[in-house]
This record gives C-alpha cells, sequence and structure tokens, in this order.
C-alpha cells in the first residue's frame, strides 16, 4: 500500500512538473525557431537539455518556473529541427515506403519519426527496410508495434 502511494506521488510530481515546464519549452520554440530539435527532461535534479540544428552554441542558462529553478543546456548540432521532421511527415514520403503504418509523427524528445505498425509481419518488412530509409531520407525512424482497433 505505502509503495502505491510513494508511486502515486511519484506520477503526480512529474505531472506538476511537465506543466510547469510547459510553458519554458514553448519559449524554447519560440527563441530557436527553425533550429529547435527537440527537448529532454532529466529528474534528480530537474533539468531540460533542449538539442538544436547547427553547430553555433548557446550558453546554459537557469529558470525560474513553477516548480522551482530549471537548469537549461543547449546541445547544438542535430541534423534536423522538429520543424524539418513535420515537414517530412507532412510531405507523406514516408508512406511510400511504408504504406500500412497505421500513424507516422515526430518524436521531438529522441529528434526522430516514430512509425506505428499493426501487423507483426508488416512490422518486420518495415524493420528490414529501415537502414535503407533512414539513408535515403537522412532520417533517424523508430517502430512500434501498436494495437489495432477492432469495430
Amino acid at each position: 500500500m505505502a509503495s502505491d502511494i510513494a508511486g502515486e506521488s511519484d506520477v503526480e510530481r512529474l505531472s506538476a512538473e511537465r506543466t510547469a515546464l510547459a510553458p519554458l519549452n514553448s519559449a524554447m520554440v519560440q527563441e530557436f525557431g527553425d533550429r529547435y530539435a527537440g527537448r529532454v527532461i532529466e529528474q534528480h535534479p530537474l533539468k531540460m537539455k533542449v538539442r538544436l540544428k547547427g553547430a553555433e552554441p548557446v550558453p546554459s542558462r537557469v529558470v525560474s518556473t513553477a516548480v522551482g529553478s530549471v537548469r537549461v543546456t543547449f546541445e547544438p548540432g542535430a541534423e534536423h529541427s522538429i520543424a524539418d521532421l513535420q515537414k517530412i511527415v507532412a510531405s507523406n514520403r514516408l508512406r511510400t515506403f511504408f504504406p500500412r503504418a497505421e500513424g507516422i509523427g515526430v518524436n521531438a524528445a529522441e529528434g526522430r519519426i516514430d512509425i506505428g505498425v499493426v501487423d507483426l509481419d508488416v512490422l518486420e518488412a518495415y524493420r528490414a527496410r529501415q537502414r535503407e530509409v533512414e539513408r535515403r531520407m537522412n532520417i533517424r525512424i523508430h517502430f512500434e508495434r501498436t494495437a489495432g482497433v477492432r469495430l
């Protein structure tokens, strides 16, 4: 019972942190625009690492939030910004390689495109083509098996 309570407390804390960091993340997206390549939130102590497209360095900073001070570090060198990846997804070019994908979206934390597939055989076939498509389109792809919706 105590572990359930601790688990609920952790979930509530993580939810509060995500809510408190949302405006900070929005500010980073606004400030860096086409350079913004995603972010990773780290715990203990609470930190945000912002990935940026391009080589130009940006100094770290400490920002006050509703959950306290958060150190924000910047990691330049990302190949693509989130905007770049969103354009690739919107172009539907990936559908020519993976027509039976259930969903295709941008994973901002990892700087990649996630593709969901229901059928296990299709998933394995797509994974076999993954490196070729990644090389051809100069992107990172991650496949996940997703649950199908039955009507």
